[in-house]
This record gives C-alpha cells, sequence and structure tokens, in this order.
C-alpha cells in the first residue's frame, strides 16, 4: 500500500470548516468498486484517499489460505460473463490468465439423459423469463414460472440458487437485468487479483467510517475513530445491507429514496462451504447437482476445481437459512454430505464465512425485494452531485457480481470527476 497519510487523519471536532480540504476525493471501502474508482480518479490526476474498514484489501472478494491450507475464495470465486468481464483483461495483465469453468460438465443424479434434460430445461429458461419479464409487475415473482414440468422447474431452483434464494424470493424482473455467460477462475482468486489491481493506491486500512457531514457547501467531512477528513466530494461503496442497519450516519439524513432502497436491497440467502479433499476426483466433472433434491426445497450445487484438491458446495434460500441457524458445524456436515453424495468421498478440512453477521458486509449479495423495483437505480442516485454510491448492488446486466461492483465504481468515479 502506499505510504500512510497520517497527518492527513490527526483527530479534529467539531462540524465541518469551509475551506479546509484533505483531498479531492474520498472513497470508502477498497473492495472492487472503490478500487475500479480509485484507479481512475488517480489516473485522471486527482487526489484521492481510500478508507477501508478491514485489514485487507478485496471487500466480500476473500482469497484464503488459513482453514483449508490452499487458496480458497471465501466469498467471490468466479470471473462471471466471460471476456465481457472488465476484470478478464485486467487478470490477463496482472498475468493471471483466467481459466474457463465449465458449468455443462456437471454431474446430474437421475436416469439415463438426466444431464440433457436439465441442460434442455436451462435453455428454454433464459427465453422464459424475458417473455415473462414483459408482462410482469414488479411484485411479480419467479416463482409464477414453476410449471410443474420436473426438468423445468429444477433447472428454475438452480436458477435461483445461484442467484442466492428461492424462485418466490426473487423479483422476476431482476432475474430478467442479469446477463447469463460463461464463468471463469482466476488464479490466485478474485481476492488475489484485487490485491494486486489495489498495489499502490492510497488505501488506509482499519479506518471504519461512521459518519458524514454535508452541511458545508463547498466539501463533505467523513469522521470515524482514526479523527476527521475533509474532501470535495466521497464515494461511498459500504454494502446497502450495512447502510440499512444505520452504520453511516449522514447529516443532513439522506433522501427517502436511498433509505428505502437500502431497506429493500436485502441480503441474498446464499451460504459457501469450501471442503479440502484427501484428493482430487478422477473423471473430470467439475459441477454436480441432484435436482430431486432442488424440488424438494434442499438442493445444493458441488463445485469440483479443476486445479487443486478442493470443493466448494453452494446453498440458497430457506436451507441456506436452516442451516445457517444449525450452526458451523450443522453446515459443515450439511456440505459433507453432498460431497460424499456426488464423490463418495469425506473432505479432511472445512472452512466458511457466514457474510451475514460480517459487520463490513451483511451478507454475500444485494438481492431486490419483490414490489421494488427501482431500488437498484435510487441506490446509486448521487446527493447534491457530492454524495456518491457503488457496488454490487448497482443496476445493470452485472448487477450481484464482481464485475458489476467494479464497473459500478467507474461510472461512480466518471460522474464525481464530472461534477467536482
Amino acid at each position: 500500500m502506499a505510504a500512510s497519510i497520517a497527518g492527513l487523519v490527526a483527530p479534529r471536532s467539531g462540524a465541518a470548516q469551509a475551506g479546509r480540504l484533505d483531498t479531492d476525493f474520498i472513497i470508502i471501502g477498497a473492495g472492487a468498486a472503490g478500487i475500479a474508482a480509485a484507479r481512475l480518479l488517480l489516473g485522471l490526476g486527482r487526489r484521492v484517499v481510500v478508507l477501508e474498514a478491514r485489514d485487507r484489501v478485496g471487500g466480500r472478494a476473500w482469497t484464503s489460505t488459513e482453514a483449508l491450507g490452499l487458496p480458497w475464495d471465501r466469498g467471490a470465486q468466479w470471473l462471471h460473463n466471460g471476456r465481457d468481464n472488465p476484470l478478464w483483461s485486467l487478470a490477463r495483465r496482472a498475468g493471471r490468465d483466467p481459466i474457463w469453468s465449465d458449468f455443462e460438465n456437471m454431474q446430474v443424479t437421475g436416469p439415463d439423459g438426466a444431464a440433457q434434460a436439465l441442460f434442455a430445461g436451462f435453455d428454454a429458461l433464459d427465453d422464459r423469463i424475458d417473455r415473462a419479464a414483459t408482462q410482469a409487475t414488479a411484485q411479480t415473482r419467479l416463482d409464477t414460472l414453476i410449471t410443474g414440468a420436473p426438468w423445468a422447474d429444477a433447472a428454475l431452483h438452480l436458477s435461483a440458487l445461484s442467484i442466492g434464494g428461492d424462485p418466490a424470493q426473487i423479483a422476476l424482473q431482476d432475474a430478467a437485468m442479469m446477463e447469463s455467460g460463461a464463468d471463469a477462475l482466476v488464479p490466485g482468486g478474485p481476492g488475489g487479483l484485487l490485491g494486486a489491481l489495489a498495489q499502490g493506491l492510497p488505501i488506509q486500512l482499519g479506518h471504519v467510517v461512521r459518519a458524514i457531514d454535508m452541511r458545508a457547501g463547498d466539501q463533505l467531512v467523513v469522521s470515524g475513530d482514526f479523527g476527521q477528513l475533509s474532501a470535495r466530494a466521497v464515494l461511498v461503496t459500504i454494502p446497502p445491507m450495512v447502510l440499512a442497519q444505520g452504520a453511516l450516519a449522514v447529516t443532513p439524513p439522506l433522501p427517502a429514496r436511498h433509505r428505502e432502497a437500502f431497506a429493500a436491497l436485502r441480503p441474498a440467502d446464499f451460504i459457501k462451504v469450501g471442503l479440502r479433499l484427501p484428493a482430487m476426483v478422477h473423471g473430470g466433472t467439475e459441477f454436480a447437482v441432484d435436482p430431486s433434491a432442488l424440488l424438494a426445497g434442499m438442493g445444493a450445487l458441488l463445485h469440483l476445481d479443476p486445479r487443486a484438491p478442493l470443493a466448494s458446495v453452494l446453498f440458497a434460500g430457506r436451507h441456506a437459512r436452516d442451516l445457517a441457524a444449525a450452526g458451523p458445524a450443522g453446515l459443515a456436515e450439511a456440505a459433507q454430505a453432498v460431497l460424499y453424495h456426488h464423490t463418495g468421498q469425506r473432505a479432511i478440512a472445512t472452512d466458511s464465512h457466514d457474510w451475514r453477521a460480517d459487520p463490513f458486509s451483511g451478507g454475500t449479495w444485494a438481492l431486490l425485494q419483490p414490489g421494488a423495483a427501482s431500488a437498484r437505480q435510487d441506490y446509486v442516485a448521487p446527493v447534491e452531485d457530492r454524495l456518491f454510491f457503488a457496488g454490487e448492488a448497482a443496476p445493470g446486466p452485472f448487477a450481484t457480481t464482481l464485475g458489476g461492483a467494479w464497473l459500478s465504481g467507474l461510472a461512480a468515479a466518471e460522474a464525481m470527476d464530472a461534477a467536482v
């Protein structure tokens, strides 16, 4: 990281004082959106300070070796949407060439032809969602597409799992907005990639921002245990789930549209468990799923890392909530059962992170509450062209993804530069 700016963050007291500016822009959060924004603004010759609450960069992209002894992604794992993902080319430039992840290389429990039937359901699903979205209201949920046809419904439930809930929790128009495409794994994980992209940026770790004072017309003052910093404009990349909990006090209070948007962008019901395997699973299958479990509301998706003896089990919806309530031991045992069901192996170590309980995340990503049609747009609306917002909850085809957070950070930085 860049040299310390401790001199800029000496404690101060009182309201904002006109005419005293420590920097042009303050960015709160060093996840994908914050890193993207900082890189762009610094490239434009602007003065920038990034304040990160954690003792690491990357936010919900956290590649760790602590529990499993090999790099495993506790949060974001894939670069979604292939070469359209803005991080694809950046990964290549950093010497981390992405590796395609083959979703169709899947073991599907069931009779002969089960995999073909499931993927036929997937092939038809995007068109079904797009057609239904043209007639849908903001209240319409994904479960309106349930037909009773087992393979079509299994495909729908698996798609809902990847979005982060049960079909009844997902707004159909939100699902229609999201782009689907090829996914890729990145060497060193997304956390490692963001760490590389953050090198040289003026990031201050362990700086928890508690308040923003907008009362002085020519500046904003950001404060926390570190003291105060003033700037012409501020970019907030704190997830809306955390903002909804009142973790950041803004004076004067934010407009109602923002407060309502924070409440409507609720945490996805999604849990991921990492497993260290005794050996690589032979046969070349990368994914595995049991459609009967999906239809029973007990579904899970198994991913077998093609590069190392590691696996991930993904749970979502009510099933994920029940497992979370059972505690870490119950969650690990459920993941072990999925692994054994598909491979006959038992893991030698497990790991997971409770993103919903994480005070700086509030959840894995933001899922739009049905009925709150404009929440994503309202979330990123600037306030007085001085206070900006960005992150994975921003609208667009890459919403809820790392690539979407990066694009949102770039868009916010361009708007900040134009406004100030």
